[in-house]
Order: C-alpha cells, then structure tokens, then sequence
C-alpha cells in the first residue's frame, strides 16, 4: 500500500512540476514580448525625437 500512495505522491509531484515548468515558458515569453515592445517603443520614439 505504501509503494502505490508513493507512487500517486510522485505522480502529483510530476504534475505540479510540468505546470510550475509551461507557467515559466510563459511567463518568459510574456517578459520576451515586453522586451520586444519597450524596444520598438523607444526606436518610435526615438524617431520622432530626430524629425
């Protein structure tokens, strides 16, 4: 009985491990995103400060 609720245990832990890992992909593409957009907001503004 012992090695079957280890086993359920370990199969949670497996679970709560892939979340916790597609939650940092995603949050890592979210900050990418941001990156990407301060960039592209401050070449815009950058731009309209040298016309």
């Amino acid at each position: 009985m012992k090695s079957y609720a280890d086993n359920d245990k370990n199969q949670q832990n497996g679970k709560w491990a892939e979340k916790a890992n597609d939650a940092a992909k995603k949050a890592e593409e979210k900050l990418d995103d941001m990156k990407k957009e301060a960039r592209e907001s401050a070449e815009t503004h950058n731009e309209e400060k040298s016309e």
